[in-house]
């Protein structure tokens, strides 16, 4: 852990919260003691999701999923298992 003096990381803050971004946890000193330690939040998204929101192929506004209003129709005399298999096909 890089420890950086407050008055370095008020001039470079921008630098220094990308940093702890990528995983990166730092020490905020004042006149040369620790006062403050800067970590990333934990995510709680599994990985595979929070790639896709970074490279921009998934949006999330933080709420819970709405849904889909249109539902395909069912075919009459196959059970759901039936036709998931021939789907899978």
């Amino acid at each position: 852990m890089e420890q950086i003096g407050i008055r370095k990381m008020k001039a470079s803050m921008s630098q220094y919260i990308k940093r702890v971004k990528e995983g990166e946890t730092l020490i905020i000193t004042v006149r040369g003691r620790p006062v403050a330690r800067l970590v990333p939040i934990e995510n709680k998204l599994p990985s595979g999701i929070t790639t896709m929101l970074d490279k921009g192929l998934a949006s999330w506004a933080g709420g819970k999923p709405l849904g889909t209003k249109q539902y395909l129709p069912v075919k009459k005399g196959f059970s759901i298992a039936q036709i998931v298999e021939e789907d899978r096909r």
